[in-house]
């Protein structure tokens, strides 16, 4: 397993861990995604390597604000 942090500068992503979770979810190698100490940073369990692009375009798309997403 592999972890990447995703983080939305400036927005309470622990707030929206489940909403978010869900929309990751829709990548199968995406296995949890967990809350960090920051508030606006999650950390994402996946198989193979992080579909940043992907992730980025999906959460975009549900209305989340542009992710950071780091190694």
């Amino acid at each position: 397993m592999n972890s990447t942090d995703i983080r939305f500068p400036g927005f309470d992503a622990r707030a929206e861990r489940g909403s978010i979770r869900w929309e990751l979810f829709l990548d199968w190698d995406v296995r949890d995604v967990l809350m960090t100490p920051q508030a606006d940073t999650l950390k994402v369990i996946h198989r193979a390597d992080p579909d940043r692009t992907g992730w980025a375009a999906a959460l975009k798309a549900a209305g989340f604000p542009e992710p950071t997403i780091g190694g």
